[in-house]
């Protein structure tokens, strides 16, 4: 993963709070039904590692599902947003983000909106990244690479995921 620079000035604490507040999109269970070839592969590959479609790992947030919209002028291409909330005890598998692989020189931008606190884990390949601060952004070197997360912490885990595209 590649560092830009800290965006921290971006990041509302209103929008933090909203996400604090809220339950969100539980994921996998409440999530929609994989639809395109890529999406089917990774999901598949999770079931047959032992995860379960019908348990939520993790919670999704996007402008559907909550008060705000968010604007990144710091990211200069059409991208979409969305934030995952991981309580403790929450993950997600390593995997492989399927819409890479259809959008268009798709860029993965990862954000967090808090301060790193022990127990909250972002591999990225094999690469850990940790004692990062709120707003902090780094690119991944490659859009469709491997990675995962948990939260084996005491405080919610909260990442502002951008994608781009053309």
């Amino acid at each position: 993963m590649n560092y830009i620079g800290n965006f921290s000035s971006y990041i509302k604490q209103e929008w933090v709070d909203e996400v604090q507040q809220k339950r969100g999109i539980g994921r996998p269970a409440e999530g929609k039904t994989p639809d395109s070839h890529q999406e089917k592969n990774e999901y598949h590959k999770a079931l047959s590692a032992g995860y379960k479609s019908t348990e939520v790992y993790f919670y999704m947030f996007d402008k559907s599902n909550l008060d705000f919209d968010i604007d990144l002028p710091f990211i200069n291409k059409n991208y979409h947003w969305w934030i995952t909330k991981m309580l403790p005890g929450n993950f997600m598998p390593m995997h492989v983000d399927p819409h890479t692989h259809y959008q268009k020189n798709s860029e993965r931008y990862w954000i967090p909106m808090q301060d790193y606190s022990p127990g909250h884990i972002f591999l990225y390949e094999d690469q850990f990244i940790s004692n990062y601060k709120m707003g902090d952004l780094y690119r991944y070197y490659d859009s469709t690479a491997i990675h995962g997360a948990a939260n084996i912490g005491h405080t919610p885990r909260l990442i502002l995921q951008v994608s781009t595209y053309e």
